[in-house]
């Protein structure tokens, strides 16, 4: 558990090794992932990590993984002093910005199957890597209806 509902985070990570998984709890007691990080990208409980509030969101590692890891002070100080730095943030940022807004726009009226192709296009690696059940809470549905629409592909 890098960061739990509740904490602020204080750090951000760059995944050398593993898997990362963002999700939160809804009002129903279902985890909703966010979002999944792989090797050689970066991930934080960003909300919190930029706005020093309590986390709506758990960061965790599914697997055994390799981090370097960075204290909030220390990143900001990269990001105010050194441009090359500055400039892979503002890249992340972007990059945090579009993909949520792809996944909240493409999934609007999505029926199930466009969705899981959705995944198998643009992140294929998660169906390979990633348990059905947290894939199928990132695409919104329940593991028997991931286990359904993957046998009609």
């Amino acid at each position: 558990m890098l960061c739990n509902i509740g904490q602020v985070c204080k750090h951000f990570y760059f995944i050398k090794k593993g898997c990362l998984r963002l999700y939160e709890i809804d009002n129903k007691g279902n985890e909703v992932t966010g979002y999944f990080a792989l090797e050689d990208s970066i991930i934080s409980a960003n909300t919190s990590f930029i706005l020093q509030k309590p986390s709506r969101d758990c960061l965790v590692s599914l697997e055994p993984s390799e981090l370097l890891v960075i204290h909030r002070e220390d990143f900001f100080k990269l990001v105010d002093t050194v441009p090359l730095f500055a400039h892979v943030y503002h890249k992340f940022i972007e990059f945090a910005f579009i993909h949520s807004q792809m996944r909240i726009y493409s999934f609007l009226g999505m029926e199930g199957i466009d969705k899981l192709k959705w995944v198998m296009e643009h992140e294929p690696k998660l169906l390979s890597r990633i348990s059905s059940k947290l894939v199928a809470s990132y695409l919104g549905m329940t593991n028997s209806t991931l286990s359904k629409l993957r046998a009609k592909l």
